[in-house]
């Protein structure tokens, strides 16, 4: 069975799910094929991103309608669950304190966020003008496997001991003209 689904908000790009290829399409190539590895972690991956103006989910289905959400650059990290250990809530909130104290002790514009996949969520922070290697350096702190960054040009999700983009989907194309 083959169905498509709006992707990339309501213009150009679609994701297409069947039982054998997931991939998301865009002007009928295929950008993102999800029988790579970490299909079923990325795939459904999804943050909540604050702004001071408001706020939006963004992911690789779904990229906001809104180009200012993509101006500026923005790591989203979290200090939950290190090495996908999973910890209490109790430990992951003082892991999170402990992230949050360090943001504003280097004096990053930031704001929180939250990470959705399946039916877990973590708590996060969006973390502003921070280059990626920076990104990438804070996360180790906290033995994150991996980070989301925007570049302003594309996002990716990078994994942080190989300093390796796992996936990465350039959406600078859709905005265009508009």
């Amino acid at each position: 069975m083959k169905f498509d689904v709006i992707g990339i908000n309501d213009y150009i790009g679609k994701c297409i799910y069947d039982e054998a290829e997931d991939a998301l399409m865009v002007d009928n190539k295929i950008v993102l094929d999800f029988k790579k590895r970490y299909k079923e972690y990325l795939r459904y991956t999804k943050f909540l991103i604050n702004t001071p103006v408001g706020r939006n989910w963004i992911s690789f289905q779904f990229i906001p309608a809104d180009y200012q959400y993509l101006e500026r650059k923005f790591a989203i990290i979290t200090a939950y669950n290190p090495k996908d250990l999973i910890l209490n809530d109790f430990l992951n909130f003082i892991r999170n304190t402990e992230l949050e104290s360090l943001i504003k002790t280097l004096k990053y514009d930031y704001m929180t966020s939250i990470g959705e996949l399946f039916d877990h969520s973590e708590e996060s922070f969006i973390i502003y003008d921070i280059e990626k290697k920076d990104a990438i350096d804070i996360a180790k702190q906290f033995d994150q496997d991996t980070i989301f960054y925007n570049s302003g040009k594309e996002i990716s999700i990078t994994k942080c001991d190989e300093n390796r983009d796992i996936l990465k989907y350039n959406y600078e194309k859709h905005f265009k003209g508009f």
